[in-house]
């Protein structure tokens, strides 16, 4: 039904913020089930004017929701179940694929998924059953819909010739985004499609969080940046025309609201509420959001509303750190597009923001995006965390970010890349960190490594750098064995402009060092 489609099926008021309670009926034919939101209630036979018998189903009241999670289906499939806490699990999907154990991964990681959410958020599922059923075929992947998920098959069940650890790793993620929905999007439903944001981009942020909860080892910092960020980091820029959250008036058609859906919405999205976390601290980002979940649990909410709670919690602390309000910190991301690249000159200590521009132009004038952002820098000085600092402004001075050229001191920015920008040095630091990979890469945390690599070959190839700072970063890759990083080497390395456009002999020694461990790997 989302965004617009249940008026396709039964007359309403097909909007997020009219929510309803819904009785629904099913007539059906004898040999099939029928699911819905909630349980069965009851079930009758009705005969037509041609004396066949037809099933009547009926299910309980739905609590107060939107009309796209409505759902029913009429199936002829078999299913697992459990109970978690005293609710039902089902699990349906074609007989032959229960009959083979197909669905019984899935079942097996659902209900814990709700009992860590439930006890994250100390709200508990207020529905009291769930059942999630797998079609052939799906076009939109999954759907939340409370108490009747729907997947494609594809994306539940493990199949004989799956690669084990890797479709175990899809199944989780999706269930985890799907069940995340139940408290952001399901019990508390965005006002307007303009914010879709509050779920898509919260959802796909609790993923990560249920994974890496059940594998404590789980590189959550490199499988976010390689699954969310870079993806929404390679496409966001400056001029592009799209921002998180944007004017209520400017989407009122199906066809635009449908374009909402797309990487801004879940993962840029996910990764500003992710450097929300970061610069909070991960117990006042929970707590603000058991706030905002329980004040607006059965009804809407917008963007501001978040932020008010965000900002409850940080006065009750007393938390002073923050140089604005967290509503004038978080719009300088959700109302703008793009984001910043933020320069650090060791030298002198001074950083500056600029907007990020794909091929960026040496005539300056003829860039036309003239805000900042409030940024927040975790960073990082030989190895060691130092505390956060904030450029408010186009550039300001750190004095304790400064290197000598005499010494062995490098800084990185970004901690843990939480922060939705990219980060670029003066010759200097780019230098201290190329000669700190080069003597003890592993002094330089993974996440770090992959960091500077990325970024360097970002900013050379739209003009920031010179193409030999990048290159000079991959001279230690002999000393490199985290396949992440090698990754990320290779996708900036293969490319049509670095290996047929070179037009000089002299970086032939530069791209040496690496032409073995390419053809290797």
């Amino acid at each position: 039904m989302e965004p617009t489609f249940a008026r396709s099926v039964f007359p309403c008021f097909d909007e997020p913020a009219l929510k309803a309670t819904f009785n629904v009926t099913i007539i059906h034919d004898p040999s099939y089930v029928a699911l819905s939101n909630m349980p069965k209630l009851g079930q009758s036979v009705r005969r037509d004017v041609n004396g066949s018998a037809w099933t009547v189903t009926t299910f309980s009241t739905t609590p107060h929701m939107p009309t796209y999670l409505v759902a029913l289906a009429v199936c002829d499939y078999a299913y697992v179940d459990r109970t978690e806490r005293g609710k039902e699990i089902r699990i349906w999907a074609r007989k032959d694929a229960i009959k083979n154990g197909n669905a019984d991964f899935a079942l097996n990681i659902t209900g814990p998924i709700y009992s860590f959410l439930e006890d994250l958020f100390n709200i508990s599922y207020p529905l009291p059953k769930t059942d999630i059923i797998a079609l052939p075929t799906f076009d939109n992947s999954a759907m939340e819909n409370w108490g009747l998920l729907i997947f494609d098959e594809s994306l539940l069940l493990m199949q004989p010739n799956d690669q084990v650890t890797d479709k175990k790793a899809v199944i989780s993620s999706i269930l985890s985004h799907e069940i995340g929905h139940q408290w952001f999007g399901n019990l508390v439903t965005m006002n307007w499609w303009n914010d879709v944001w509050l779920k898509e981009g919260f959802a796909s942020y609790f993923e990560f969080g249920v994974i890496n909860y059940f594998n404590p080892k789980f590189p959550r910092n490199e499988i976010f940046f390689s699954n969310i960020l870079h993806n929404v980091l390679s496409e966001d820029h400056a001029l592009v025309s799209r921002a998180v959250s944007l004017k209520v008036e400017n989407f009122t058609e199906t066809s635009e609201i449908n374009e909402l859906f797309d990487l801004f919405t879940y993962n840029k999205g996910a990764s500003l509420a992710r450097m929300l976390s970061s610069f909070l601290n991960e117990n006042l980002f929970i707590r603000a959001l058991k706030s905002y979940l329980k004040t607006f649990s059965y009804s809407n909410a917008e963007q501001d509303d978040l932020w008010r709670h965000f900002q409850m919690v940080v006065d009750d602390q007393n938390k002073t750190l923050l140089p604005a309000t967290v509503k004038s910190i978080m719009d300088s991301w959700t109302h703008q597009s793009g984001f910043p690249v933020v320069t650090l000159n060791v030298s002198t200590g001074t950083i500056k923001q600029e907007p990020f521009y794909l091929g960026k132009v040496k005539n300056e004038t003829l860039l036309t995006h003239n805000d900042t952002w409030i940024v927040p820098i975790l960073w990082i000085k030989n190895g060691i965390t130092q505390s956060l600092v904030w450029l408010d402004k186009s550039s300001k001075i750190f004095p304790e970010m400064q290197v000598s050229a005499s010494n062995h001191d490098w800084v990185i920015l970004n901690l843990n890349m939480t922060g939705y920008y990219r980060v670029n040095y003066d010759q200097l630091g780019w230098k201290k960190l190329n000669q700190q990979l080069e003597k003890d890469p592993k002094a330089i945390p993974v996440i770090h490594r992959l960091q500077v690599i990325d970024d360097a070959f970002t900013l050379s190839k739209n003009n920031y750098i010179e193409i030999e700072t990048a290159l000079d970063l991959t001279k230690y890759l002999a000393e490199e064995d985290e396949i992440i990083v090698w990754y990320a080497v290779l996708v900036n390395l293969v490319t049509k402009d670095l290996v047929f456009d070179v037009n000089s002999y002299d970086m032939y020694p530069l791209l040496k060092v690496i032409s073995f461990f390419v053809m290797w790997f």
